[in-house]
């Protein structure tokens, strides 16, 4: 009955966690006007992607998120106000993941298959890697060493 009791409050408290984790995500993901980003924002963007147009500028936790198309590939930047790139993200094929991602699907998803694939590089240079599996974001690091599982967002 104690084991019962514990793993009860455990649960409790990972709901509490998640329910807190989606709420922020919420509150510091905000659209914002493209009148409203910063020139310095703006003007990083269009040096990067001269050729590329912003859909919808996010705020989130203080920086600007957009997502776009370059050169037929789907893309996502995230720049600080201050002009700064914090980190971008491109779509690739499935085969641009480190092999290792597709043995981690192939064992823990048997009967799935990777729908999609992102690389993300980081300001300081990381690399990491996301495969989209059935309604899981799975997420790698530089060597595709499964780091953890998100839900797919809406």
């Amino acid at each position: 009955m104690k084991i019962h009791s514990q793993l009860k409050n455990e649960m409790m408290k990972k709901m509490f966690l998640f329910m807190a984790v989606a709420l922020t995500s919420f509150v510091f993901a905000q659209n914002v006007a493209s009148s409203a980003v910063p020139s310095a924002v703006a003007s990083k963007f269009s040096t990067l992607y001269p050729n590329s147009k912003a859909e919808q500028w996010k705020n989130v936790k203080g920086n600007y998120e957009t997502k776009f198309t370059q050169d037929k590939t789907k893309m996502c930047v995230v720049i600080d106000p201050s002009g700064n790139v914090v980190k971008t993200t491109t779509t690739i094929a499935v085969s641009e993941l480190p092999k290792s991602v597709s043995g981690y699907v192939t064992k823990n998803y048997p009967k799935e298959k990777i729908t999609e694939a992102c690389k993300t590089i980081e300001a300081d240079g990381k690399v990491k890697y996301e495969a989209l599996v059935k309604d899981n974001h799975l997420c790698f690091d530089t060597d595709g060493n499964f780091v953890k599982s998100e839900k797919r967002k809406s």
